[in-house]
Order: structure tokens, then C-alpha cells, then sequence
């Protein structure tokens, strides 16, 4: 664990956000923008359910 709660809930919104703006953008963007979009918005609900950031441990940070 080295994500501390007030960095796992900031990441747990966007990571939201970004999960449920892609529909919006449907219409304005192509399918690149719109999977990177979804797979950031995965990867940052993982890391605010689980509270580990691998790049956070290469960069020897921790927000506990």
C-alpha cells in the first residue's frame, strides 16, 4: 500500500469520470482517444480499490 485515502478517492472520481465521459465524447472523438480514456479510468479505479501505484513505488513516492 502506497496510496494514502485522500489520493485513493481523487483517483477513484477521475478514474470515474473518465470511465463514464467516453459516451459523451462519442460524438467528438475517435475510438483512440476514447480507449485511452477507458484504460486510464481502469487503471486509476484499480489503484484507488487496491491503494498500490506501481509507478509510485519506481518513483519511490507514498502518500500514506
Amino acid at each position: 500500500m502506497n496510496v494514502g485515502l485522500a489520493d485513493a478517492i481523487i483517483r477513484l472520481i477521475v478514474g470515474w469520470v473518465f470511465i463514464h465521459l467516453t459516451p459523451v465524447l462519442k460524438v467528438k472523438t475517435g475510438k483512440v482517444l476514447r480507449w485511452i480514456l477507458i484504460i486510464l479510468g481502469v487503471i486509476l479505479v484499480l489503484t484507488a480499490v487496491t491503494r498500490y501505484c506501481g509507478l509510485y513505488t519506481i518513483l519511490k513516492i507514498n502518500t500514506l
